[in-house]
């Protein structure tokens, strides 16, 4: 509830960072999308404690504000109601909404949502971690671990996590938007499923959803894609004209 954006505790500033640190500038880490802009919102204590209502507040206001792709990494945030109608919100607009699956390294009983696209993290074998969540409302997996990334006050460590694969994918939603601007959110969830790379079982799974992110192939699906069609057509009839009268066999022109 104020204009103080800063981050005081560090998770946030991690976070961002796996998503879109400044990169080719010879200092530091490269992120998944470098060039993006990041809309820091503060939803938590200084113990990074959050209500699910504050955080529908600030994925509301960044929905208000334009913003492309929102990122929550937060355990539990998939099976919050409140949330989800936030995110829906912000699809409505044109937003994606990625969330982290959380680390409890079981299966939760969440039930899957069109609202938001959440992320399990995989180890640098493709495998998913010991200590990622899995279940029904998987969508896609992402690397979380040994994520170099920024630190709260400068420099950078390793982070791991779900909560630094949601980033990742919040990434790549991001350079998807860039090379194709014109999609709408439906459209940037359904290539970036379709271009994951497939592990687990084939097909959509509980640990991997659709597979694991592929940006180079997902970007590139965006740049190809044609937004869908969602405008009704415009129909009249050119002949007779309104108004007049026929008799017999009229050819009617539309």
């Amino acid at each position: 509830n104020n204009a103080d954006a800063s981050d005081v505790n560090g998770h946030g500033t991690a976070v961002a960072g796996a998503a879109a640190a400044a990169s080719n500038n010879g200092v530091g880490v490269a992120s998944v999308s470098g060039a993006s802009m990041i809309m820091p919102i503060r939803i938590a204590d200084a113990n990074a404690y959050a209500y699910w209502s504050t955080v529908a507040q600030g994925l509301t206001w960044a929905a208000d504000k334009g913003a492309n792709v929102a990122n929550i990494s937060y355990n539990g945030v998939s099976g919050s109601s409140t949330v989800q109608s936030a995110a829906q919100y912000l699809k409505n607009k044109g937003g994606v909404t990625v969330v982290a699956a959380g680390n409890s390294g079981a299966e939760e009983l969440i039930a899957a949502s069109s609202t938001m696209v959440s992320v399990s993290a995989t180890d640098a074998n493709d495998v998913k971690t010991s200590w990622s969540s899995y279940g029904q409302y998987v969508d896609v997996a992402a690397p979380g671990i040994n994520i170099w990334t920024t630190v709260r006050g400068g420099g950078y460590q390793q982070w791991w996590g779900t909560s630094l694969a949601s980033p990742v994918v919040a990434g790549v939603v991001g350079l998807m938007k860039a090379a194709n601007p014109a999609l709408a959110a439906g459209d940037l969830e359904r290539l970036l499923f379709s271009t994951a790379v497939d592990l687990g079982t084939a097909g959509w799974d509980a640990y991997y959803g659709y597979g694991r992110v592929n940006a180079a192939a997902a970007v590139q699906a965006a740049r190809l894609a044609s937004p869908a069609d969602t405008t009704a057509p415009t129909v009249a009839i050119g002949s007779p004209a309104g108004g007049g009268t026929v008799s017999g066999l009229v050819a009617v022109d539309v």
